[in-house]
């Protein structure tokens, strides 16, 4: 999604873009899969509803859009959930976590799946801004989209798990809201589902990849700097740092080969705070098996079952 091909004359052009396109909209109808197919359907089912490329925030001239899926079958003010893909800060759009985002929409929540500025076109902390005010325009439309106001979570995973961390414990932050719009509403998560994202990043496996492959670290490109040039900047960005009993309820899911252990600083953190926090590992699972079968199904039964004890109705 970020080539643009140009046909003339003299051949075919291709010119590397730092946005990406838009986004295709979802299959209308179901296509033959094999057998041993190992991504989930996402095709948008009769009993959900989608409104696609909905803008939630504009800077300047660049609007920043979300897939919304809502229940179909359901009436009055719903839970929703901010669904974050992954893409290492630095690629990824929207349609990447849709096959999750439809699911949780026939399970009864409102879902939205956002792009936000990857490192190519702008530096941190502009993607941390654009996920807040995505929590934000929920809250201000909760009316007209059916929502309630009070239950709002997020799901992200490997960079969108670092960012929904960082959303649940640093919303308190201003430097970290941006100018989005819905100023005047909360970004406060009621809870969160990190999926093997990074909590640290002044430490642990992404600060020592900024110093030991700076040419490598993606860290590095997202936040135009290395740690030890940009400690400051960094420590902006460590979810774990900013944890305090404050901080929303996290859980955490990742695959058995995906390095279980990667947030364990973060969960005694939590557990420290009074924060609820749980680890949940999937057997034989790799990064990326939230969107892979067969973990897909048994992750979002979890997803489902930590969001409906933490986003309860008052």
């Amino acid at each position: 999604m970020r080539s643009l091909y140009i046909t003339c004359f003299g051949g075919l052009y291709r010119q590397r873009m730092t946005i990406s396109g838009k986004s295709p909209n979802p299959p209308s109808v179901k296509k033959l899969q094999s057998e041993n197919s190992s991504r989930p359907e996402t095709v948008i089912p009769d009993e959900v509803t989608a409104q696609l490329d909905v803008v939630y925030a504009e800077y300047g001239h660049r609007k920043l859009l979300m897939d919304i899926f809502s229940p179909s079958n359901l009436k009055g003010p719903k839970p929703a959930i901010v669904v974050v893909h992954g893409g290492g800060w630095l690629n990824g759009d929207k349609t990447k976590f849709r096959a999750p985002a439809i699911e949780l929409a026939k399970r009864g929540y409102v879902t939205a799946a956002i792009e936000y500025r990857l490192g190519g076109e702008a530096l941190f902390p502009a993607g941390i801004h654009d996920c807040n005010a995505a929590v934000r325009y929920l809250r201000a439309n909760a009316e007209t989209l059916e929502i309630a106001p009070q239950r709002i979570g997020a799901v992200g995973g490997s960079a969108g798990g670092h960012l929904v961390g960082l959303m649940a414990t640093g919303w308190e932050n201003q430097q970290l809201q941006g100018d989005g719009g819905h100023a005047d509403h909360s970004s406060r998560l009621q809870a969160a589902i990190v999926m093997a994202g990074p909590m640290q990043m002044t430490t642990g496996s992404v600060a020592e990849r900024s110093l030991k492959n700076p040419k490598q670290s993606n860290s590095n490109k997202w936040l135009g700097k290395t740690i030890q040039e940009a400690p400051e900047l960094y420590a902006l960005a460590d979810a774990h740092l900013q944890i305090s009993k404050n901080s929303s309820p996290i859980l955490f899911m990742v695959g058995e080969h995906d390095n279980p252990q990667r947030n364990q600083p973060s969960r005694d953190k939590l557990k420290e705070n009074g924060v609820f926090t749980g680890l949940n590992t999937y057997s034989e699972g790799k990064h990326g098996c939230w969107n892979q079968l067969p973990w897909f199904i048994a992750m979002s039964d979890d997803m489902d079952y930590f969001f409906r004890e933490h986003l309860k109705s008052d």
